[in-house]
């Protein structure tokens, strides 16, 4: 039969401890998945960076078909050097900011999802690809474009 849950469990100052609990794990677990955890042990920024910068940009990381995405909540700045990806401070468990200079990406394209536009970067010897929408893929692709010397989409 069912059994009523233990009495401590329903007080309400335990509501705080396993919701932070649990938010770190779901947080932890989706910088796994998605493979921000990973490109952290090579690419973790230490130190801000100038360059354009976008706030509240949503955006995806992980595999093509199950990749972890990222409503609103990232900060990328953009320059001729790389560029500067970080989460808000919510969902930063186990997500450092990273900073991918462009020697790493092996190629940065427009794609469509129906009539959405967004940029994938896909990086060299890693994994994740990164997707970004708005203003920000669009500078990348530019800066990217113009590092490498192919026509600017």
């Amino acid at each position: 039969m069912n059994e009523p849950p233990p009495p401590w469990l329903l007080e309400p100052q335990w509501f705080f401890p396993f919701f932070a609990l649990f938010w770190a794990g779901i947080s932890g677990l989706l910088a796994i998945l998605g493979g921000w955890a990973s490109l952290a042990t090579y690419f973790r920024a230490e130190d801000s960076v100038d360059g354009e910068r976008f706030r509240f940009v949503s955006g995806s990381m992980g595999l093509r078909f199950l990749p972890v995405t990222y409503g609103n909540c990232l900060f990328i700045t953009v320059n001729e050097s790389g560029f500067r990806l970080s989460i808000l401070f919510l969902f930063r468990i186990l997500s450092p900011p990273l900073f991918i200079p462009w020697k790493s990406v092996a190629s940065v394209e427009r794609k469509h999802f129906l009539f959405f536009p967004y940029t994938v970067v896909q990086l060299r010897d890693q994994w994740p690809r990164i997707s970004i929408q708005g203003g920000a893929g669009r500078e990348m692709e530019r800066i990217y474009a113009h590092r490498t010397g192919s026509n600017a989409p």
